[in-house]
C-alpha cells in the first residue's frame, strides 16, 4: 500500500537504489500546484530546476527547511520545486492520505505553518505515480536540467551537497555520477516537533523502526560500495 497508515521498514528499500537515476530523463509529469490546477515539468523549465520530496510528517524534510529556504532565497538561476509526497510518518493527528483533497490541504498547512519560501509547492497524485518514478524515499533532491536531464540525485536532502552541486553543475553542465549519501541521524528537537504534529503514535513507530532502519541503510550502503560483499 503506498500510503501506508504506519510506518514500518518495509515500505523502504534501503538496500538497492531505485528510481530515475542521475543521467537520465525525467518524464514530463504531471501534479497539481496549492490552488488545484494542474502542472508540469515543463512549466518550470525557463531555468534548470531543484526538486526535493518532502511531506508534513518527514523529521529530515523538515531538519532541511531553514537551508534549503535560505538557498532559494540566494540563488536566482534555478526554480526550487517542493513535491509533495506520502506522509513519511502518519499518526493520529496527520493520516495517510485517503484523497487528493486531503493531499492537498496538508500541502496548503505545510506552506503555511513550516513558511516555505521562495519554492514552488507541487504535488503528486494520491498513487504517488511521480514519487515512484524518483525512487520513493521521502526527503530526496535532484537537479534537472532545462532538457529534463538529471543532473544530480541525492536519496536523503543535504543542502549544503546540494549547494556543491549546483556549483559544480554551472562549470560542467554534465551529469554528476550517483553515490550512496549517509542517512541523516535524528534531530531530536526536530523530531519532536514533527511527532507532536503527526501524533505520538507516529513517534512511536519510528522509535521501533530506527535500529532496523540505520543498520539497513549501513548494509545497503556497503552492497553499493562493494558489490561483492553482498
Amino acid at each position: 500500500m503506498y500510503n501506508y497508515p504506519k510506518f514500518k521498514n518495509k515500505e523502504y528499500d534501503l538496500l538497492h537504489s531505485t528510481g530515475i537515476r542521475s543521467g537520465e530523463i525525467i518524464p514530463n509529469f504531471t501534479v497539481v500546484n496549492l490552488d488545484g490546477k494542474t502542472k508540469s515539468i515543463s512549466d518550470f523549465l525557463d531555468k534548470p530546476i531543484v526538486l526535493e520530496t518532502g511531506s508534513l510528517s518527514c523529521g529530515m524534510f523538515a531538519g532541511q527547511e531553514k537551508a534549503m529556504n535560505q538557498l532559494a532565497k540566494e540563488v536566482t538561476d534555478f526554480n526550487f520545486l517542493l513535491l509533495y509526497v506520502r506522509e513519511a510518518h502518519p499518526g493520529k493527528s496527520i493520516q495517510a492520505h485517503s484523497s487528493m483533497h486531503e493531499k492537498c490541504d496538508l500541502a496548503n498547512r505545510l506552506n503555511s505553518e513550516d513558511k516555505i519560501e521562495n519554492r514552488t509547492i507541487i504535488i503528486d497524485d494520491i498513487n504517488g505515480t511521480v514519487h515512484k518514478i524518483l525512487g520513493a524515499l521521502p526527503n530526496m533532491v535532484f537537479i534537472i536540467d532545462t532538457n529534463r536531464l538529471v543532473i544530480f540525485k541525492d536519496e536523503w536532502n543535504n543542502a549544503s551537497d546540494l549547494q556543491k552541486a549546483m556549483h559544480e553543475f554551472r562549470i560542467t553542465q554534465k551529469p554528476i555520477r550517483q553515490k550512496w549519501s549517509m542517512l541523516p541521524l535524528p534531530n531530536i528537537p526536530v523530531e519532536y516537533k514533527v511527532f507532536k504534529r503527526a501524533g505520538w503514535d507516529a513517534g512511536f513507530d519510528f522509535i521501533v523502526a530506527l535500529p532496523k532502519l540505520l543498520f539497513s541503510h549501513l548494509f545497503g550502503g556497503l552492497c553499493r560500495k562493494f558489490p561483492g560483499f553482498c
